[in-house]
């Protein structure tokens, strides 16, 4: 193998350093030809380099596409038996690539891809036991103001209080500088929401169930935060929870049964017009 290629290098840099009339010819090696045309988006602009710096980069395409060239060589040389093999691979890759291409703009041209809450919601019913919890999860939301903000007191107190929300709110319209990015119909990992509060109690997911109202605060923000409910591991998923995996899976099972329906269909349509005989 080493022979073979001091043989064709030596022959590369022979082609290299002869006369051409072709003046976009780069480089020879063989029958094989590399023309500026095939490395005009690799070529440095006009000026943005010396000349000396542009025609070592230009050298160094021209040594990479030697060398590509002749590592191929090499191995058709040096693995004739197993070319056949090499054959085989390609020619199976590429069939691969084209039933993937035409299965896929198939498929982007046929899916239905309205999936209805109704078929979410029977999917969930009939495969709850998929769904156990692994993880807490909360449905809350907060808004926090500076902890100097005019009556801020009163504001903890308006919170608190079932008959106080609107004058809460208007406080909150007019302090309130942060806020969470869900509202309390939204269900989200209950460490997720306790990382972005500083709440500090022994056990914050007790307290997240069985106190719907509270604030806490740093040195810079009060807190006032809103439980809407609370579920625990080894309970079930609320339906809302994996809604979007639940759609998922009821389109990759439309996808399936489209491909099944090509396959089909090509066998069948290749019968009846007498291109498929089966003995």
């Amino acid at each position: 193998m080493r022979k073979f290629l001091v043989i064709a290098s030596l022959s590369f840099f022979a082609s290299c350093t002869n006369q051409v009339s072709d003046p976009e010819l780069l480089a020879q090696l063989g029958a094989s030809k590399l023309y500026v045309e095939d490395v005009k988006d690799r070529l440095p602009a006009a000026g943005s380099m010396e000349s000396a710096d542009s025609s070592a980069y230009v050298n160094l395409i021209i040594r990479n596409w030697a060398k590509n060239e002749l590592l191929v060589q090499a191995a058709e040389f040096n693995l004739r038996t197993d070319l056949q093999n090499f054959e085989d691979l390609v020619e199976q890759y590429r069939n691969d690539l084209l039933k993937h291409a035409y299965i896929d703009r198939y498929i982007n041209q046929h899916l239905d891809t309205n999936i209805s809450d109704e078929e979410i919601a029977l999917y969930y019913e009939e495969n709850k036991a998929n769904f156990e919890l692994k993880e807490r999860i909360v449905q809350a939301k907060y808004m926090a103001a500076p902890i100097g903000a005019q009556k801020v007191d009163l504001a903890k107190r308006w919170f608190a209080s079932t008959n106080q929300q609107e004058r809460f709110l208007d406080w909150a319209e007019v302090f309130a500088t942060k806020q969470s990015n869900y509202q309390d119909s939204v269900w989200v990992p209950l460490d997720d929401f306790i990382a972005e509060i500083p709440v500090s109690v022994n056990n914050p997911y007790s307290y997240f169930n069985r106190t719907k109202k509270f604030t806490c605060e740093d040195t810079v923000l009060v807190y006032f935060v809103e439980v809407n409910d609370v579920r625990f591991e080894d309970s079930y998923s609320p339906l809302e929870y994996v809604a979007e995996r639940i759609r998922k899976v009821l389109l990759n099972k439309r996808r399936l049964r489209l491909i099944e329906r090509i396959e089909e269909n090509i066998i069948e349509d290749a019968i009846e017009e007498g291109t498929l005989i089966i003995y």
